[in-house]
């Protein structure tokens, strides 16, 4: 850092998340590993906001990017995991978005992973609501947790729709998302 620096990259990368300047701060983020570095250390923040923020803005890097986080998913995958377990809705959200296109996007690298996501992803499919279920057994399915699978089958006949933050996975019976993981085991 220069003698006249004003702050961290984290500092600046979270002053433009507060003032809901996404576009500029995707950029910096995208050019600057130290940004981007910063962006993942704002998944330990307090606030709700910031945290659900910094998810929105890693799923926009995964998808525009995605070599950029690659050397970065043992830091970014979990946490993401971790995240859908989350009691706001908007980190919830944006973590299980994040969660499925890092799994989608770097299957075999992130499927290296699942004994890191692994208790999350069963506490999920056991204790969490209707669409963490559905979430949860959607992933379990894409890592090859055979391990979850006799928690997946208790969920088959549920009819309860669930809404995932996917295309296509909104309404969805939970028992048919189940039958769907199932398949994948």
């Amino acid at each position: 850092m220069g003698l006249f620096s004003f702050g961290s990259r984290r500092g600046k990368i979270k002053k433009l998340i507060e003032e809901e300047r996404f576009d500029e701060a995707l950029a910096i983020v995208i050019k600057d590993k130290k940004a981007l570095e910063g962006l993942i250390e704002l998944l330990d923040e307090s606030s709700p906001g910031i945290r659900g923020d910094a998810l929105l803005l890693l799923g926009m890097v995964a998808e525009r990017r995605g070599d950029l986080l690659e050397g970065r998913l043992r830091m970014v995958f979990p946490k993401a995991v971790a995240l859908t377990r989350d009691r706001n809705p908007y980190v919830q959200e944006n973590a299980m978005v994040l969660s499925y296109e890092l799994a989608r996007r770097f299957g075999e690298t992130v499927r290296a992973l699942r004994a890191e996501v692994s208790d999350d992803i069963i506490r999920a499919v056991v204790e969490g609501g209707r669409n963490l279920k559905g979430f949860a057994a959607l992933m379990a399915g894409q890592l090859g947790m055979t391990e979850a699978r006799p928690y997946i089958e208790e969920l088959v006949g549920v009819e309860d729709k669930v809404i995932l933050p996917f295309e296509g996975r909104k309404w969805v019976p939970l028992g048919e998302i189940a039958r769907e993981a199932l398949e994948k085991l």
